[in-house]
């Protein structure tokens, strides 16, 4: 068969039923297939948008996100959106549909000699097909690669001329070695369950903070128990946040928060931080300390980079979390739940009187369903969500903390409503983020993906003009010049409204947003201290 049969066999084989992807001229040949066949393909506008749409789709989906892109610019323009999803650990299979390598040197359309060597530090694995007969084995390589172990993307390079090239029976090359990058499995490590047992045995006041890899729903009430029946607080990462829902008792939110939050991280005797990489950006450059800390991930990669471990587990999360229930069971430690948290309630009380920022964002949560997938990027009202807004469910909170691209929010949030249709979804934007990313507007009509954009506008960089006015007293260097977020919403036939406070922002979210039509809010609004400067 063709070698575009091969890769709609592999789709269909392991069920990928999404696609985001852009045409070119070397992609053509893949496109009478994808048409005809039930696989749904979103063509987006830009390729760094697609990758992060592709990117939101795997975060709320569990899928893996799969794009098609041409060479030269097309790949080039995958670079930053790749960055992210390597630095997140979000699964992502890219697929280069290159030129032909024979005819580099010649000044062919888009020729760039190894275009894969520019993401060697960004993707899992990159591979390159050299021969038809490498199609299948390749490909099933890359994917199996993309969703083990620590995800992360890969990179697939393949000629355009060998989607209709006739590929031979693999049967008849059985006695060959087809390529020489063989995959390995990844096997269980096995642990000493006695040495946490004895860690834990004379602590009076553990703590147990959840990150990325703990975000999975068989989790949740195992986390539940032996939280609520030993008396020990949770916390989380920003990627952690869902993982439990944040209106539980023993529940304390981000460990970024300042107040009670800090009060039991310097109280704890112990810290078990459990499937996060604790990342400087997320911990200590936050003003993060622990005391003592046991940490448990899915492999070693991100022990003792940050915080030095006095035990260390790479292993299976779920299983060590039931031998962990299993060691605490009857056992009640010295923390005050019942006290913790009408402390943390006062504080947020006298941070709504004295904060736009968290009272914007108390508004927010009020006025939007509970299940809505919340997708931020880099600005005011998202660092304060990262913070403070409380969040219910696993993967309803989409934030990129890999390299934190300020582009991120609008392509991403089209990626995760098609990943969960069956939520609302908004998008978070700041008016420098979001001008970029704008052309996506048309995919949001062209496939009616009904994202709710709220649009923060200060008309500058917020983060930046606060820090410039803070530590250097210049007021008014990080402006912009913007355009009527309205009338540009208007000009695709979105609708969209515009609010000038804090009650026609709440007004708008109830009477006008009705969460199945694309919609957009532009909320403007004046530059406020971030949260980490309350």
């Amino acid at each position: 068969m063709f070698g575009k049969q091969i890769v709609m066999n592999f789709f269909m084989n392991n069920s990928i039923d999404v696609i985001f992807h852009l045409p070119g001229i070397h992609t053509l040949p893949l496109n009478k297939s994808l048409i005809i066949s039930n696989i749904n393909s979103f063509v987006g506008r830009h390729e760094n948008n697609i990758t992060i749409m592709a990117d939101g789709y795997a975060r709320t989906s569990g899928k893996i996100g799969v794009i098609i892109v041409t060479p030269g610019p097309g790949l080039g323009n995958t670079i930053s959106g790749c960055m992210e999803a390597f630095s997140s650990d979000i699964p992502l299979l890219i697929i280069h549909i290159d030129t032909g390598r024979d005819k580099i040197g010649k000044g062919i359309l888009h020729e760039l000699a190894e275009p894969e060597s520019m993401f060697t530090h960004i993707t899992k694995k990159t591979y390159v097909i050299s021969k038809p007969i490498e199609i299948k084995h390749t490909f099933e390589q890359a994917y199996h690669m993309a969703v083990s172990g620590r995800k992360g993307p890969v990179l697939i390079s393949m000629p355009y001329t060998f989607l209709e090239k006739d590929v031979p029976d693999e049967k008849l090359f059985k006695n060959n070695k087809i390529i020489n990058n063989e995959t390995k499995e990844q096997k269980p490590v096995d642990y000493d369950i006695s040495k946490l047992e004895e860690k834990l045995k004379d602590k009076k006041r553990p703590i147990i903070i959840g990150g990325k890899s703990l975000m999975f729903e068989d989790a949740r009430p195992i986390i539940e128990e032996i939280c609520k029946g030993s008396s020990i607080p949770f916390l989380t990462t920003t990627s952690g946040k869902g993982i439990v829902n944040e209106h539980n008792p023993y529940s304390f939110g981000n460990i970024m928060q300042k107040g009670t939050v800090q009060e039991i991280l310097s109280g704890a005797d112990i810290a078990l931080a459990i499937g996060t990489r604790l990342r400087d950006v997320d911990t200590r450059r936050r003003g993060v300390n622990v005391k003592e800390l046991i940490h448990i991930d899915i492999d070693d990669q991100w022990f003792d980079k940050n915080y030095p471990a006095s035990l260390k587990f790479p292993c299976d999360i779920e299983k060590i979390l039931i031998d962990l229930r299993n060691i605490l069971q009857g056992r009640k430690f010295d923390w005050d739940i019942g006290y913790l948290k009408a402390k943390q309630l006062k504080e947020f009380k006298e941070l709504e009187e004295m904060s736009l920022g968290f009272t914007m964002i108390k508004q927010i949560r009020k006025s939007i369903p509970d299940d809505t997938t919340i997708v931020c990027d880099l600005n005011l009202p998202s660092y304060y969500a990262e913070y403070y807004l409380p969040i219910f469910l696993q993967n309803t909170l989409i934030m990129p903390r890999g390299i934190s691209p300020i582009f991120y929010s609008m392509p991403a949030a089209i990626g995760a409503k098609i990943g969960r249709p069956d939520r609302p979804c908004l998008a978070i934007c700041g008016d420098g983020g979001v001008l970029p990313a704008i052309g996506e507007l048309s995919t949001m009509v062209k496939y009616n993906v009904p994202i709710v954009i709220l649009v923060h506008n200060n008309n500058g960089f917020g983060i930046l003009e606060d820090v410039m006015n803070d530590n250097y007293g210049i007021k008014g260097s990080m402006s912009l010049n913007n355009p009527d977020f309205c009338k540009l919403a208007k000009s695709f036939a979105i609708k969209s409204k515009r609010a000038k406070n804090l009650e026609d922002l709440n007004k708008v979210l109830i009477q006008d947003v009705k969460w199945d039509e694309p919609f957009l809010i532009e909320f403007n609004c004046p530059v406020f201290p971030p949260p980490w400067r309350l």
